[in-house]
This record gives structure tokens, sequence and C-alpha cells, in this order.
């Protein structure tokens, strides 16, 4: 991505974060740009986006975000574009076409020609296609005017989800009806068939981005045997592997899947293709009666306790482990798998993770790198630091509000405007735990008789000293008290 569609994403996310109007000096200190630079950033913006203006300005008030334009703005982005490809953009299709097709070799002409390069181009890109590629333990052999990728199956299909970006920002709900998305829509209907049926055979929903990849998977198993004879599909799983896997519930369902494919293709399929398919579902995270359990491994358990002690220490907080163990655990469990198998599942959220939730994605990181040596495991990457970024936001979240606040509201005589106080106070505010509603010539009663009281919500102004925080209010609670009271029960959740 260019930095000029750096600097608007990082504006556009500025702009979601704060749901109110931001001045155009807020905006020049977070993106440490200058005004002059700020106005065009919105300007480009708005006038890429046809049904009007996607971020509002109002004089005197600043910028604001339309946010039901945004997510459409934001969907809208993520389709396929085919014009105007930059140098990355042009070796990343080239490297697509290739790997499709590997082992096969490919004349070199054909696959630049409708770029309009030069040789000394094409040869610069071919060197650092030739690095990329690398990453996979896969090689670029270029013989007699020809290209050809070389390696093994399972490193070709991992480049080919990587490489092919499109498979890290499809949803499926789009594929049936996007046609910019140009997917085979006979393939489509068939491994959105199959996913239903693993759903349904196994009592459980696979939520995205998990069915994501469970369907990029099935794709490009369906485009590659296209390409090349399944024949040279040669990988070979250990014995003791392919035993582990037959012993497990997930391993009917990855072969039934298989022979449905070997039928829809007309083609047999190597037993390694089960074994792939098979470490794609142990892999996800689903919901449903099989998804959560409290039964697990003693390296998922050590792992689990890792994260929440390092992200307590982190945090300079203390977390409640039982409340967040088997949520983590159940995240933990599949993300183990993905470290091991090298599966990596895309966090399309991950740019507001960071931004929203700042501390917490800084603080896993940096428990992530300490799990990673302790355990030996491999690099955690960031889309998976971001997952569970939300399951310690969610805690901290929860935690503000899971120890109720004791209140008392107190008026002159201990009924009618109290009683609709706390009818509007109870509704509002949950967190607040309503111990009783008194008079304030009771006020000299209230420490003795309520020891544990955190809060009074009076609308009489209190004289004598009293040693518990008290907020005075008006009779019809009002969206000013009401914003008052939010800020009162924050500085009691901070000063625990």
């Amino acid at each position: 991505m260019s930095s000029k569609n750096n600097r608007e994403q990082n504006l556009l996310l500025f702009l979601s974060k704060n749901q109110d109007y931001v001045t155009s000096r807020d905006l020049q200190e977070a993106l440490d740009a200058s005004q002059k630079t700020i106005y065009r950033l919105i300007k480009n913006i708005n006038d890429d986006y046809e049904d009007g203006p996607l971020i509002i300005s109002e004089r005197g008030r600043g910028y604001k975000l339309d946010y039901e334009k945004y997510i459409h703005y934001q969907k809208g982005n993520k389709t396929y574009k085919e014009n105007h490809f930059s140098p990355n953009e042009r070796r990343k299709r080239i490297m697509e076409e290739l790997l499709l097709s590997s082992p096969k070799s490919i004349n070199i002409y054909h696959l630049f020609s409708k770029y309009y390069v030069g040789e000394s181009v094409s040869f610069n890109d071919e060197q650092i296609m030739s690095e990329e590629l690398k990453k996979y333990h896969l090689v670029l052999e270029r013989k007699n005017r020809t290209l050809a990728i070389r390696g093994e199956e399972v490193n070709i299909r991992k480049a080919i989800k990587d490489i092919i970006e499109i498979f890290n920002t499809i949803d499926l709900d789009d594929l049936k009806r996007n046609k910019e998305l140009n997917f085979n829509q006979y393939d489509v209907l068939f491994i959105l068939d199959q996913l239903r049926m693993i759903e349904e055979d196994l009592d459980i929903t696979i939520p995205y981005p998990y069915n994501v990849n469970i369907f990029s998977h099935l794709y490009i198993l369906l485009s590659r045997s296209r390409k090349v004879s399944t024949k040279l599909f040669t990988d070979k799983i250990p014995i003791e592997e392919m035993e582990n896997m037959e012993k497990d519930i997930f391993y009917p369902v990855a072969k039934t899947v298989v022979h449905h494919v070997e039928k829809y293709l007309n083609s047999p399929l190597p037993d390694s293709e089960i074994y792939f398919l098979y470490q794609y579902l142990v892999s996800s995270r689903m919901q449903g009666s099989l998804a959560i359990t409290s039964t697990f491994s003693p390296d998922v358990i050590q792992v689990t306790q890792a994260y929440i002690e390092g992200m307590s220490t982190s945090l300079g907080i203390s977390l409640d482990s039982q409340s967040i163990f088997i949520d983590l655990a159940n995240h933990i469990k599949p993300m183990l798998n993905r470290l091991e198998h090298n599966i990596r599942i895309k966090n399309s959220l991950l740019s507001q993770i960071k931004v929203t939730y700042e501390e917490v994605y800084f603080g896993v990181t940096n428990v992530s790198d300490l799990v990673c040596e302790k355990f030996n495991l491999p690099a955690i990457n960031d889309d998976e630091n971001g997952f569970i970024t939300l399951y310690f936001a969610k805690a901290i979240e929860m935690g503000q509000h899971q120890r109720p606040i004791k209140t008392i509201i107190m008026c002159t005589t201990g009924i009618g405007t109290s009683e609709l106080i706390k009818a509007k106070v109870s509704k509002k505010f949950p967190e607040l735990e309503i111990v009783d509603v008194v008079s304030s010539q009771n006020i000299k009663m209230l420490k003795e008789k309520y020891p544990d009281v955190e809060l009074i919500l009076s609308t009489v102004h209190i004289q004598e000293e009293v040693p518990i925080p008290y907020l005075l209010v008006s009779a019809m609670f009002t969206i000013d008290d009401q914003k008052r009271l939010q800020a009162k029960i924050e500085e009691i959740y901070h000063g625990d």
C-alpha cells in the first residue's frame, strides 16, 4: 500500500475511534501532518466515495465520520482491482500464475507482456520474486526463457493463500452476488455446501475468519487440480501423524469432504489432502456443542496461564483468571495447531484493534514474544496478537462492570422523585446496585447501616461531611446528570 493510502487509512481509523467531531488540529497532531495535508486527504477520501461525503465537516466543530457509509466503504475497498498495477501487484499476479501452475514452466514473454515492461524490469522482478518465495521454501527456476516454481505442495498452497490477497479479504456472504470478485460460481456453491455439511455433521458453526480459511483452502485445491495433475501432489505425511488423525472426530468429516471433491473434479486425490483439510479444521475456532471445552492439554493450559500472568503484569491489573481462562484457552488450543502447521488466519480488524486497544495490543505482542521463547514456539504474528488482544480487551471491559457499585439514592423524603431516579438509574447504569432509597434525614445513620456503600446519588446538597462519595443530581436525572454519573463511576473503578 502506498504512503498516500496509509495516511488516508490512518485518518479514517482515527475518526472511527472518535465518534464525535474532531478538530483539524487534533488530526494534525494524530497524523503528524500539516493542515494543508489534512484538507487534501479529506478531499481525496470524499472524492473517491461516490455516495456523498464519507467525512462530514461542520464549521466550528471539525470533522466527523459518517460511520454507516464508512462500513460500506471498507467493504467496497476489499474488491480485487484489475487496473493500474503497481510493481508489487504485478509481481504478485505473476507469482499467482506460476504457483497455480507449479511445477509447470511458463514462458517469460507470456508472463510479462501484458504489463508492458522491458527485460531489465522483468529480470529485477524475478530476483524479488525469488527472495519472496524463499520464505515458503520454494524455488523460482529459470530455464530456456521460462519460469517455474518448485517445492512441496503444502508450501505452494501456503504461498498461494498469502500472495493472492483476495483470499484474505473475501466475505463469504458476498461471494454469490459480487461479480467483481471473479470467483468461479460453481466452485463457490460447491464449497459453501461442503462448509454447511461440516457444520451439520459436527453440530457446530465455523465463524469468520476460520470459515474463509477453509473456503480458501478448498478453492485453491480445486484451482490447482485443474491446472496440474494431482499425481504431482507427492507430499508424504508421517505415518504416526496419519494414525493420530484417524482417531480424531474431525477425520471422518475431512475424509468425506475430500471424497466429495474427488467426485466434483472426477479425479482421484492423494490421502495427504485429507490430512491438509484436517489440519485446517483442528486449527479453527468453532462455536457450538463441540467447540467449547474445559479439558485442555498441559501445553494449552501452560500457554494460557502464561498469557494471563504476563498481561496482568503488563497492564498493572489483577485479571480474574477464572473469567478469562476457558474462553482464552479455547482460542489458544487451535492457535497452537496453526503455529505448528504454519496456518495463518487473516485478521481483517487488525488496524482498528491496534488503534482502539493500543496499550493492550502492545502488551500482548510483548507477552507473545516471551511465550514463544519460553515454550519454543514459532513466532506469533500480528494477526494472532490482534485476536488475543480482543480476549483481554473483553476481560478489561467486563472487569470494569463486573463488580457492581453499591449505591444509595437520597432525596428529602425518600419517596417519589428518588423512586423515579432509581428507575432511570437502573435502566441506564446496570453496573450500579441500588441498595436502598432513603431520606436525607437519615444521613448520619448511613455508614453504620450500609458499611459497604460506595456511592450516594442525592437530589439535595449534603451539608455534612460523609465518608462516602456522593453526586448531586437533579430530580429529573437529565442527560447532563447521566454524563456526570458516568464520570463518577469511572472515577470509582479507577480508584480501586
